[in-house]
């Protein structure tokens, strides 16, 4: 994967600028979409002045958005230089995912739990569309937009049906990492097949109100994700030292 010293922004959608009236709020979108969707690598460099004049808006807002993806964990401040998009290392990225994987374990049995009947047959509803490959893009980094926006309905609904608002910003962040862990080892590429078992397997638990299950599906697959996508950025690591 390249890096790049000061890279070459591409233009903000108009879909953006529709949705996001505060400035800020602007720069933090069009860098998060960047990191996110494609556009910004690790290590790649930007500055405010930078992002500034692609967006036409003064430094202020974009540093203010640079400081939140910073606290975030997806960009690195470079004293007098401006900052870079973060280089994922192995070790912590399997800490996250055991975090990650308890902390949504416990919101998957809290839905389990709490659920109505009519919430249930919802669930199931939503996992069944979600899991279907119908209306799919053939494109790679398209597709990945797709599924990925559909993971965050799934994981939405589970946060609704666990009656636990408090939790849910607290998941973004997780949700946000995990998915830039995601871009940049696997691309374009259909996850694992053990990730989809297990999310069908997540669907029969909250549906049967089963919370111990839902718990467990959810912790093992998230933790077994997180150590699949540090032995590819090892990988990587090798690579560009052999290079």
């Amino acid at each position: 994967m390249r890096t790049a010293l000061n890279v070459v922004l591409p233009d903000a959608p108009e879909s953006i600028r529709e949705g996001t009236p505060r400035l800020h709020d602007l720069a933090y979108a069009y860098l998060k979409g960047l990191l996110l969707g494609g556009g910004l690598d690790p290590g790649d460099q930007i500055s405010s002045e930078g992002v500034g004049r692609v967006l036409a808006i003064s430094r202020a807002p974009v540093s203010d958005a640079i400081r939140r993806l910073t606290v975030e964990g997806l960009l690195e401040i470079l004293p007098q230089v401006g900052c870079r998009v973060v280089r994922p290392v192995p070790a912590e990225v399997r800490d996250l995912y055991e975090v990650f994987g308890a902390s949504e374990g416990v919101i998957a049995r809290w839905a389990a739990e709490r659920r109505s009947g009519d919430e249930a047959e919802e669930f199931r509803a939503l996992c069944d569309s979600l899991a279907s490959v119908e209306g799919l893009p053939a494109d790679p980094d398209a597709r990945f937009l797709e599924l990925r926006r559909r993971n965050r309905r799934r994981y939405e609904m589970l946060h609704r049906l666990a009656r636990s608002p408090l939790s849910t910003g607290s998941g973004e962040k997780y949700w946000d990492r995990s998915d830039f862990f995601l871009r940049v080892t696997f691309g374009g590429r259909d996850l694992p097949g053990f990730v989809r078992d297990a999310r069908a397997a997540l669907a029969d638990a909250v549906v049967a109100s089963d919370g111990q299950t839902a718990e467990h599906e959810t912790r093992r697959y998230l933790v077994r994700l997180g150590r699949e996508v540090a032995d590819v950025l090892e990988r990587q690591a090798r690579g560009r030292r052999r290079r």
